[in-house]
């Protein structure tokens, strides 16, 4: 299914946009990969921590909007259900300030579209996301860098379908 250009992971966390700059991305979501393979982008939400308050961003304020890249299984992550958490990799991102985004429940991870959020990509400058630190990226088992095969099996897992549904293009 093509990402729909409106629709949005919207997620409510304590991550500094330093702290998403140095991963790649946002981190450690229990969701699904089936829906959030339809997003185009994601919108952070602040939620209020002792690490994040010098930023100054208001509670439930959206600061950060990013071009979602990938969906990365964080590894022994699963909660008590069995459900693993992902790494929400970003490509692109813009940072901005629009107070009282955040509007749900208890669930850090919702989806919406764009307008519904009040949010209007014009004026918004996207910058493209630094080099992730070396201990953020992608690894096999062992710390070795992932094979083409270890990423089809991992992709696979992710999204519900047999490895041999799984293409992998690099181009370099």
């Amino acid at each position: 299914m093509p990402k729909d250009d409106q629709f949005a992971i919207v997620v409510f966390t304590s991550e500094t946009v330093e702290t998403i700059l140095i991963h790649g991305g946002t981190g450690n979501w229990v969701l699904s990969p089936k829906t959030a393979g339809t997003c185009k982008y994601v919108v952070c939400c602040r939620k209020p921590a002792w690490d994040n308050k010098k930023e100054g961003i208001a509670h439930r304020a959206a600061f950060l909007i990013g071009l979602i890249a990938g969906l990365r299984k964080q590894p022994d992550s699963e909660n008590d259900r069995g459900q693993p958490r992902f790494l929400i990799e970003l490509s692109e991102y813009a940072a901005f300030e629009r107070a009282d985004v955040w509007k749900e429940g208890r669930n850090p991870v919702s989806y919406k579209t764009l307008k519904a959020l009040g949010i209007d990509l014009r004026g918004l400058k996207f910058k493209p996301m630094p080099v992730p630190a070396p201990s953020a990226k992608s690894e096999g088992p062992g710390g070795a860098p992932m094979t083409i095969a270890e990423a089809k099996k991992a992709l696979a897992a992710s999204f519900g379908v047999s490895p041999d549904d799984v293409e992998i293009t690099i181009r370099g």
